[in-house]
């Protein structure tokens, strides 16, 4: 009887440890199909869910007077020698543009060169559009402040960050 009653508990044994192989197994069943999903299906944003991609609702149709565009790696890139604006206001007229042929959307970064201040930051433009009613974090008073047109770049496809550029102006409030 020893050995009967021994082999009758092997076999519990056997049998407990079954429903805790299936639920294991399971286990790692679903968390390998999830991970699996989110990297082939997660990662695909659009604008209307990608927060960081907005087109700009001041980028509009216009010629600009500036500086030929400079090619940079097929990237057109204005020059901004000066930009002349009005004083002690901070909404202002001038022109960004993001060269029509452009692979990319730009988005402006103005900052003081003496005080290292962000006073304007755009949303994307698409290639072809400008933005001419900026509004600054603050007015300037009358004289010239150099500063920095700051140029980031994306591809088409509003997910692929590309090179930028630094555009060295002066800010002349009249």
């Amino acid at each position: 009887m020893k050995h009967s009653s021994r082999f009758v508990e092997e076999e519990k044994k056997k049998k407990s440890k079954k429903p805790l192989i299936i639920i294991i197994v399971i286990l790692v069943i679903a968390v390998a199909g999830a991970v699996l999903y989110f990297n082939w299906f997660g990662n695909n944003t659009t604008p209307d869910t990608n927060s960081d991609f907005v087109i700009d609702p001041n980028a509009g149709d216009g010629s600009v007077p500036t500086e030929a565009p400079q090619k940079a790696e097929s990237i057109q890139i204005p020059g901004y020698p000066s930009i002349t604006i009005a004083a002690d206001t901070p909404n202002v007229t001038m022109a960004l543009l993001n060269p029509e042929d452009n692979p990319c959307y730009f988005k402006f970064e103005i900052v003081l060169k003496d005080t290292d201040e962000t006073i304007y930051e755009s949303q994307f433009v698409p290639p072809g559009k400008t933005i001419t009613d900026v509004t600054l974090t603050h007015g300037l008073s009358v004289g010239e402040h150099p500063a920095t047109i700051k140029i980031s770049t994306v591809a088409l496809d509003q997910k692929t960050p590309l090179n930028g550029a630094n555009v060295e102006t002066v800010l002349i409030a009249k």
